[in-house]
Parts: structure tokens; C-alpha cells; sequence
């Protein structure tokens, strides 16, 4: 049987086919051909998606087998956590195994039932209070974990995790260093005083969400066999990532993150827009020039950044040498390019290609700073869901921030006027 990539590069050239006949024949794409054309890309998407899935579980397995972790697994383990594991003793009461197995047990049956033991183990803690108990550091990471897995942009994006109400201070650079030089020959050089770096103002911290609850069946609760701190992480790290997506786009920045396509003199200014060349959609001399604008020492780095109906178009698009500036990965363990540099999506992602407006982003997304905050806290309510057959889990105490710290680091693509 062909495999996924290669299936995927067959339909590409079938999608291609039908697009070459249309200029070939000097007209625009029918409305029936542009159709299918879109179909037969989300077939591409599909299968090259499903390919990455696969070799990544083969090579996890491989290396599984051989006995090693990948630089990956070795990032996401914690030594905190692995002590507490191994010791039963943290720093952080949180962060040990009896903490993490005390609050399972707490989620699973409720305060009542649960053990003395376990029950002086949460109460240890100085973030309880109101009904509520604050959640074990493993689950806490786990939920982030799930958010990453959904969030491109935070697996590019340089993460920072604080206490809650801690602060990175104020971090954005309005100005950088400016370049060394070298002093006249034979001259005592003396050190220079820069005054190019300069400080934004605004602050870099945790900043609240609203509270979250969640309904889970009872029933699925007290099943032995699941595991119950997965499920709590799956959803809520489902529901997090849905609110963090639409504030790392298009946040204000006054309660919440500073999103990218959100023009602000402490974050991404006008200064950096970039036109794409037409007033209601993209051109490929407007991507050429986006990336252009773009500083070497970035460049090395840097994403596209679009909503899936971008990249639509852009599929479609060709160069001044008649070249397809979006290229699949159809290599084992590459990934789709546009103009030989990788792309992400959002689904908030502003993509309205109407003058003026925003529609993607060119950048090195690691200039795109994000804070959590460690301590969230959860209440379980029973009574309240009781003729549901279900567990009501409000969740609160969560708070995070984000803000780009460097605008020249990136480029953001509009719409003409």
C-alpha cells in the first residue's frame, strides 16, 4: 500500500492538473473546478496529517524500545516532580506524588469520602478555601500540556511559567542595543553608554480568567478504571486552549494577553503591516515582500501564521517563474512550506480579505512571550447536577498573560485599501 505522503503528492498533482488546464487556457478556475480543487486539498491536509501522527508514534515507540527519551520527553520532565515522585517530599506540597494521588481521590469520590489521610494532605495547602482545593502540580501541567498540543503558536512562543500574582516586568523592547564598534587604531578605547535599548510599559503577569465549570458524569467519576485526572486535563485543557487561541490573535491587552494582530505601541505597531498586494486577498509578490521586510537574524526561524481559508488561497497562488509558492511535505517527517518556510494556523486568526484588514503574519514567533500562572484551584459541586447523574468542577485562580516583546521580529499581512 502507498504511504499517506505519497498518496498526498498524487493528489497535489491532480489539484495542480486542473489549476495548469485554467492557465493553460488563459481564464480563472469555474466555480465547479475551484470546488473541487479545495476538496482534493482537504483530502491532502488530511492524509499528511495523519502521516505526521503516525511517524511520530513509530518514533516515540523506537525510542521507547531502545530506552531512551527523545529531547522532547527530556524538556517536559521535571525534576521537581520526578523527586516528588521518587522521595514523596517538594518544596511545593503540590508537586508531590501524595498530593497528586490525595486530589485524584478528591475529584473521583468528594471531600466526604475521601480518607483522613488524604484529606489533611490537601489541607496542607494555603490555597484552599471556600469549598475549593487547589489542584496537584501534575494535573495543573497536564492541562497546559493539552493546550500546547492544540496551540501551535505556544509550542513557538517562549513559555514562562510564575506563581500566581508573580510578574516578568515590563519586557517589550521599543528600542535594541545598538551594534558594536571598533575605536581608532591605537586609541584607549572607552566604554560607550547605549541609550538604543528602551523598555515598553507595559507589565508582564498572570492576569485572571473567568471561572470555568465543567459537568462530568458521575458514573465515569467513580470508575476505577479511568483515569480520572486525564479526563479533568483533556477538557479543561480543551477549553483553555479555545479561550488562549482567540486572546494570543486578538487580545486588547488590558485584561487579558496582548494579542499579534493587535496593533499597540507596546506590542506590534502599524509600523510593521505589510500590504499583500490586493485590496481583497493575497498575491504571491505580497507574500514575497512580507517575507522580505523581515530581518535576517529572524528570518532563520520564522512561520507563516494564517486561518485555514488563507492557506486556501495561497495553494493556488504562483510565482513570477510560474511556481507554486505552497509546496507539501511529502518527504518523510518534513512539513508544508509557503515560499520555503513552514507555516501554522489559527482558527482566530483574523481572515476577512476585505481593505485594510489584517489576514496573516510573518515572524519568529519565539518574540511572542507567554506567562502561566502555577496554581489553579477546583470545587466539586455534587448537589447542584444531582438529577443529571453528573459532577459539576469549577474551576478558578487561573490567570496567564502574553505579549510580542520585539515587533521588529515580526511582519503582519494586510489587505489594501
Amino acid at each position: 500500500m502507498k504511504s499517506k505522503r505519497f498518496q498526498a503528492g498524487c493528489l497535489v498533482k491532480e489539484a495542480r492538473d486542473i489549476m495548469d488546464l485554467a492557465t493553460t487556457e488563459k481564464r480563472e478556475l469555474t466555480a465547479e473546478e475551484n470546488a473541487k480543487v479545495d476538496l482534493i486539498h482537504v483530502d491532502v491536509d488530511k492524509l499528511l496529517a495523519e502521516a505526521e501522527v503516525e511517524e511520530k508514534r513509530a518514533a516515540k515507540q523506537s525510542e521507547l524500545n531502545a530506552g531512551f527519551h527523545t529531547p522532547e520527553q527530556s524538556a517536559s520532565r521535571r525534576p521537581d516532580l520526578e523527586n516528588a515522585a521518587n522521595t514523596g517530599k517538594s518544596e511545593n506540597p503540590r508537586a508531590s506524588k501524595k498530593y497528586s494521588e490525595a486530589f485524584a481521590s478528591y475529584l473521583r469520590h468528594g471531600e466526604d469520602r475521601m480518607p483522613i489521610e488524604q484529606r489533611a494532605t490537601l489541607q496542607q495547602d494555603n490555597d484552599i478555601g471556600g469549598g475549593f482545593f487547589a489542584t496537584s502540580e501534575t494535573l495543573l501541567l497536564s492541562i497546559l500540556k493539552t493546550a500546547d498540543n492544540i496551540l501551535p503558536i505556544r509550542n513557538l512562543a517562549t513559555v514562562y511559567q510564575v506563581n500566581r500574582g508573580g510578574t516578568l516586568g515590563q519586557v517589550t523592547l521599543d528600542g535594541d542595543i545598538t551594534a558594536f564598534s571598533f575605536g581608532e587604531a591605537g586609541e584607549l578605547t572607552t566604554a560607550v553608554e547605549d541609550t538604543g535599548l528602551a523598555f515598553g510599559k507595559r507589565e508582564l503577569r498572570p492576569r485572571d480568567l473567568k471561572r470555568k465549570l465543567i459537568k462530568i458524569s458521575k458514573a465515569l467519576l467513580e470508575n476505577s478504571q479511568i483515569n480520572v485526572e486525564q479526563v479533568v486535563s483533556d477538557r479543561v485543557g480543551y477549553a483553555l486552549a479555545q479561550g488562549l487561541d482567540a486572546a494570543y490573535c486578538v487580545g486588547s491587552g488590558a485584561s487579558g494577553p496582548l494579542g499579534l494582530f493587535t496593533a499597540h505601541a507596546d506590542g506590534i505597531s502599524t509600523g510593521r503591516d505589510v500590504v499583500t498586494g490586493s485590496a481583497t486577498g493575497i498575491t504571491a509578490d505580497g507574500l514575497i515582500d512580507i517575507q522580505g521586510t523581515l530581518k535576517d537574524q529572524y528570518d532563520t526561524n520564522a512561520r507563516w501564521l494564517f486561518n485555514r481559508e488563507a492557506i486556501t488561497l495561497i495553494r493556488k497562488l504562483k510565482d513570477g517563474d510560474q511556481q507554486y509558492i505552497w509546496q507539501p511535505g511529502l518527504a518523510l517527517g518534513t512539513q508544508s512550506t509557503i515560499l520555503g518556510k513552514p507555516f501554522i494556523k489559527g482558527d482566530n486568526v483574523p481572515h476577512v480579505f476585505t481593505n485594510g484588514l489584517y489576514v496573516g503574519m510573518y515572524g519568529d514567533f519565539s518574540y511572542y512571550w507567554i506567562v502561566d500562572a502555577t496554581s489553579m484551584s477546583v470545587q466539586r459541586l455534587i448537589e447542584t447536577y444531582a438529577l443529571t447523574g453528573q459532577i459539576g468542577l469549577l474551576f478558578d485562580n487561573m490567570a496567564a498573560d502574553a505579549m510580542p516583546v520585539l515587533e521588529e521580529a515580526f511582519v503582519r499581512a494586510k489587505c489594501g485599501v
